[in-house]
């Protein structure tokens, strides 16, 4: 699960403007009232250094969920807890660099007393590590689910209508518990086996205060998190227990534990549920960096349950990890070699570097029995792990990625053999970047021939018990005009300074208003149409359920051959 790979830069929000900018000089204005300007690079960089300081990406995904229909990210049930519950503000996302602001006389005293390590906040905890600059940074983390961080406490102050997502915002406020999974024993040798048992033994006696498998899993004790008490996160892991880092080191070097996040494992779980993912099978990753859904389907398709099996190539699965860009690629493979996995399984994989939405056919002609679509998102389903998303969020990076998700998960149909199965996944909540880009695949894939392309079930046999929300037929669209000047009082800022989204209830209307990205199957198709799609198969991960990160996925399956 990751703010990923094709056609993502360092900086989504600059990224977003910049092609919004360049779009919006290619519009013709729609009357003489309205104009539209299109800003310098230094005036760009402005408006971003504004928006990241202000707050103004905290309004804007306040605004913009609050504004989304029931089922995007949250409940009836959800608005009834927020309202009988009293939310207490922390600053989750407000970010302290170590020692500014201190003397040089106080920072050496500082030093000394060796507390830079760890500061205890008003929430019960804090988390300390380095950004991108090296420097260390400290993040408030919530003993309770109640608290809510004071960004998006001013927000709702600003969006009162918005109120009835603070069960969400609570949620999302609390940083990403620690999360594993021991890694699956069948092609383990009886000394991985037996280091494996050791490691859980020692899970369940010595750590059980501070991590437990999870109640949904019923393939044994293989996924766990940390216990709501402990506050375990990978940051404040070594702060917290170093016998338990040291353990979890070890475990992850030697093969046997990877960490990874309950949303990326969905995709390859929900795969072997359906039959679709098993030993001997040929499954593409499309957009496989960083890996962790690649090592966990290998563990399937590598997976055996006889001797005759194990030595019978025409039975040994493949697995073709894709990247487009080179650089993720080559990560892509040293963290593969690092996994502790041994070479004899990992040859399995075939890397290549294309662009997802145009991968070639197979030269043999063979297509794939499964494929792992876990397209480039706006991630804004990661922000309780990544604090540098909120600060940047507007809803046109989102809105900029529609059209690549669609192309990329039309392709992966295309590669699928006929009873194929194609789990679609991204690490967004944003209905413009998953149910809207499943509708109009579906669109497109029976257009010639009904039934050609399914959504299917979720596997109930699958973490029975893991709470999962139904897919949505209903969603709205949305843009912060951020550019824009007219002579009218249409501006992107509110009387008192802070941002407002523009809503669209149509393509047409979005069309004449000249907004960025725009294309018509962002737009929920009609009632008639939608109830034949059956959407509500689709699975929303909400953090308030599982204590998780935000993710969607949905396994398609293609019944028959698409020509087009």
């Amino acid at each position: 699960m990751k703010r990923k790979n094709t056609a993502v830069v360092l900086n989504p929000l600059s990224d977003a403007r910049k092609a919004e900018n360049s779009a919006s000089s290619n519009y013709s204005p729609q009357s003489k009232k309205q104009r539209v300007k299109v800003l310098s690079k230094a005036e760009l960089k402005a408006k971003e250094i504004w928006h990241r300081k202000s707050g103004a990406g905290f309004h804007l995904f306040v605004e913009y969920y609050g504004g989304q229909p029931e089922g995007v990210v949250n409940t009836k049930t959800d608005e009834s807890v927020s309202s009988t519950t009293e939310c207490h503000a922390i600053d989750s996302f407000c970010e302290i660099k170590a020692g500014r602001g201190m003397s040089r006389a106080a920072l050496r005293r500082q030093k000394r007393r060796n507390i830079t390590s760890q500061q205890v906040g008003p929430a019960g905890g804090t988390i300390v590590h380095k950004d991108q600059s090296g420097e260390q940074v400290f993040q408030e983390t919530s003993s309770s689910s109640n608290h809510i961080s004071l960004k998006f406490q001013e927000a709702l102050k600003d969006k009162p209508n918005c109120v009835h997502i603070r069960r969400f915002l609570s949620s999302m406020s609390a940083a990403l518990p620690l999360t594993f999974r021991i890694r699956h024993q069948s092609f383990a040798t009886e000394n991985m086996k037996s280091l494996s048992k050791d490691i859980t033994d020692q899970l369940h006696t010595k750590f059980s205060h501070l991590v437990r498998a999870v109640n949904y899993d019923t393939t044994g004790n293989t996924i766990y998190q940390a216990t709501s008490a402990s506050q375990l996160t990978k940051y404040s892991l070594g702060s917290i227990s170093l016998e338990l880092k040291s353990l979890i080191l070890h475990a992850t070097s030697s093969g046997m534990m990877a960490r990874q996040e309950l949303g990326s494992m969905l995709p390859v779980i929900a795969l072997v549920g359906v039959g679709k993912l098993q030993y001997g099978s040929k499954v593409l990753d499309m957009c496989a960096s960083p890996g962790s859904k690649t090592l966990q389907a290998l563990e399937v398709v590598a997976s055996c349950c006889s001797t005759s099996d194990l030595k019978s190539s025409s039975k040994q699965g493949r697995i073709v990890a894709n990247d487009i860009h080179p650089m993720r690629l080559k990560a892509l493979q040293d963290a593969i070699e690092r996994s502790g996995i041994s070479k004899s399984l990992t040859k399995r994989i075939k890397y290549t570097n294309h662009d997802a939405s145009k991968f070639p056919t197979p030269k043999s002609g063979t297509k794939f029995d499964s494929i792992i679509a876990d397209v480039p998102c706006s991630g804004d389903g990661t922000i309780r792990k990544d604090s540098h998303i909120l600060p940047n969020w507007v809803p046109s990076i989102g809105n900029s990625l529609h059209e690549l998700q669609l192309s990329i998960l039309k392709r992966s149909i295309q590669l699928l053999k006929v009873g194929g199965v194609v789990a679609y996944s991204t690490c967004s909540l944003n209905p413009v970047e998953d149910e809207a880009v499943v509708a109009s695949a579906l669109t497109w894939g029976n257009q010639l021939e009904n039934d050609s392309v399914e959504i299917i079930d979720w596997p109930e046999n699958s973490l029975p018990g893991f709470k999962r929300r139904c897919g949505v037929t209903n969603w709205r669209i949305a843009h912060y005009d951020w550019n824009s000047e007219t002579d009218e009082d249409y501006t992107s800022m509110e009387s008192d300074g802070l941002p407002r989204l523009s809503w669209f209830d149509c393509f047409d209307v979005a069309k004449n208003a000249c907004m960025p990205h725009s294309a018509k199957s962002m737009w929920p198709p009609k009632a008639e149409v939608s109830k034949f799609m059956n959407l509500d198969k689709c699975t929303r991960l909400l953090p308030q359920d599982n204590d998780t990160g935000g993710f969607f996925v949905v396994l398609i399956r293609k019944n028959k051959e698409i020509t087009q």
